[in-house]
């Protein structure tokens, strides 16, 4: 398994995700609900990929529920199992359920963080392309469908820094995270300005306006305006090599 030879840094050590988590745990004994009480029910399809977020819930009856789904609690980490779903990073930490317990698809893997680690901790690490692409090496075939078996959870080292300083690391990530989807919204701004261009531009053309060196002059300008980065120049949005090239055609068209 990758990873178990590399060093850690001091007070960090490797585990295994069977001892720091309970993998698939069962439903309390005795466990039991009002048949129409709500339920908090997560399908496959409302695990958002991207941002590893629980992104449109259902609320059933627990009528709906009580058999043949899979049971968690809050803050279990949900891992899909099942291929494509597992290589997509659809991993998510179970939260703001109904009473702190909600149901999903049989295709989840369910990890219940011990008091050693932080369920972020989990999910960042299960959301890693290195996981993943070892993982998806491991995946076994049943019913036609390939999914990732339960004794490859249990066994996976994991490295296990102190709480706190999982705590430090994790808000950090999360931080890091939030800064890459600034920048990429950013981006997804200025091309949808770009989109905009040539409508302008053939408004423009067509105006029957015979100052055409102060036209192109003033369209250039406004473009460049348009285009002004406002992000510090080591931020993603404005090394964006794409946003430039696209920039510089749209330029050489006004000319």
């Amino acid at each position: 398994m990758k990873g178990t030879t590399q060093d850690l840094p001091a007070g960090c050590r490797w585990m295994k995700l069977g001892e720091v988590c309970k993998i698939n745990p069962s439903r309390p004994k005795g466990f039991s609900r009002p048949l129409d009480a709500p339920a908090t029910f997560v399908p496959m399809a409302a695990v958002d990929d991207k941002t590893g977020t629980i992104a449109n819930p259902g609320v059933v009856p627990y009528s709906k529920v009580v058999r043949d789904y899979t049971y968690f609690e809050e803050n279990d980490v949900l891992l899909a199992k099942i291929t494509p779903c597992m290589e997509n990073g659809k991993h998510v930490i179970a939260r703001n359920l109904i009473e702190r317990i909600g149901f999903g698809t049989t295709e989840f893997h369910v990890l219940r963080p011990t008091n050693e680690i932080l369920p972020e901790w989990i999910c960042y690490f299960v959301r890693q392309p290195e996981f993943l692409h070892e993982a998806a090496a491991h995946f076994t075939r049943a019913v036609g469908q390939q999914r990732v078996p339960e004794s490859l959870m249990s066994s996976y080292p994991i490295p296990l820094p102190p709480v706190e300083e999982q705590g430090r690391i994790t808000t950090k990530i999360r931080g890091l995270l939030q800064e890459v989807d600034r920048a990429q919204a950013a981006c997804e701004s200025q091309l949808q300005i770009i989109d905009a261009l040539p409508p302008a531009i053939l408004r423009k053309a067509f105006k029957g306006d015979n100052k055409q060196d102060l036209s192109n002059s003033l369209a250039r300008q406004e473009v460049q305006r348009r285009f002004a980065c406002n992000c510090s120049e080591d931020s993603e949005c404005h090394k964006d090599r794409s946003k430039s090239m696209q920039l510089h055609h749209c330029l050489q068209f006004i000319r």
